[in-house]
């Protein structure tokens, strides 16, 4: 009888090795984007969504509420609203700050996005926020109408 081996010889192991890291140095630099990309569209649904919590606490709630950065953007931002008109500031929700990479750019970044308790927007214009990511170009811009609706492009 004879004893017949199986397996791989050495060079298939080697050609089989060469073809993957030639594919992995495609995919992992189109992979890093993807996830870049990702992160932007999550932090602006993330803004959209505390946006949109803001102008319904407004609309239920029957009084102003108010959409304040950390300083800037980047550093977070605070639902807040004066439910009894007593001066004293309740804060509804806080959002933390985010990847150090991404940019959020306002032009009033020192206003706060203000709804009024029929959900529009307590502003003589819309606002805009551009949401992008140090490395690469592509961005998102989060639009508040004066009507209060909010969108993503």
């Amino acid at each position: 009888m004879k004893n017949k081996q199986s397996g791989f010889t050495m060079i298939e192991i080697m050609i089989t090795l060469t073809i993957a890291s030639i594919l992995l140095s495609y995919g992992i630099p189109n992979l890093k984007e993807l996830l870049i990309r990702q992160s932007i569209t999550t932090k602006a649904n993330s803004m959209l969504v505390d946006l949109s919590y803001a102008r319904s606490a407004a609309i239920n709630g029957g009084t102003p509420v108010s959409i304040v950065a950390n300083t800037k953007w980047e550093d977070g931002w605070r639902i807040e609203t004066d439910n009894n008109n007593d001066g004293i500031v309740e804060v509804l929700r806080v959002s933390n700050s985010i990847e150090e990479q991404i940019i959020l750019s306002d032009d009033d970044v020192n206003t706060p996005i203000v709804f009024n308790p029929t959900g529009t927007l307590r502003s003589s214009n819309a606002r805009e926020i551009k949401i992008k990511h140090n490395s690469i170009e592509q961005s998102k811009t989060l639009t508040i109408a004066l009507s209060g609706n909010s969108s993503i492009r």
